[in-house]
């Protein structure tokens, strides 16, 4: 018997010289969700009534902030996606010089920002599909010394034309459970 919503997700918070993970998939039947869970090597397999799932899905984002944690970026920053995208990528490749020519390609006061961006020391990725649709939402935070920002992309449209942009707004565990609402308020009845 198929989901009626399947919401995935993938956790990851920097401890020391390692990750640690938790990947979780909670598939919607009715009125019942099964929540299958590894981390640590652990497998978790629960089932409960939906209206417990708010907690549930809180619960999966509810961490404890590493000590080490830098300065977070400030609020309302908004970033060009490109920008952010490349260097994140010069970051994973681990391609410092590469990473500093992006950097010094964006305007001055963006680059202190982008480094606290990067600086994360979490993350958490959570996809929404339905039986036939392969997407229907994604969701994508990261962690930082004062709490979770959501990465929310938008287009800017100027007189000079549209522009992908980020916006980074702050998040608490609670919302993640009003996204995955509207994901399950597209499932047929």
């Amino acid at each position: 018997m198929s989901s009626d919503l399947r919401v995935d997700l993938d956790l990851a918070v920097r401890r020391g010289p390692y990750d640690a993970r938790l990947h979780a998939r909670h598939e919607l039947r009715g009125s019942t969700v099964r929540a299958t869970a590894t981390a640590g090597g652990e497998v978790e397999d629960v089932r409960f009534d939906v209206r417990l799932w708010r907690s549930e899905l809180a619960r999966a984002c509810r961490v404890p902030i590493p000590d080490h944690a830098p300065a977070p970026p400030p609020d309302g920053l908004v970033l060009p996606w490109d920008l952010v995208v490349g260097t994140g990528r010069a970051l994973s490749e681990h391609r410092p010089e590469l990473y500093d020519e992006l950097a010094a390609r964006a305007d001055s006061a963006l680059r202190e920002p982008l480094r606290r961006l990067h600086g994360a020391v979490g993350r958490l990725r959570v996809v929404g599909t339905l039986p036939a649709r392969p997407r229907i939402g994604w969701v994508t935070w990261v962690l930082h010394a004062d709490g979770w920002r959501a990465l929310t992309p938008y287009v800017e449209r100027g007189a000079a034309g549209s522009r992908a942009m980020l916006r980074l707004e702050r998040r608490r565990p609670e919302d993640l459970a009003l996204e995955v609402a509207r994901w399950a308020a597209e499932v047929p009845r």
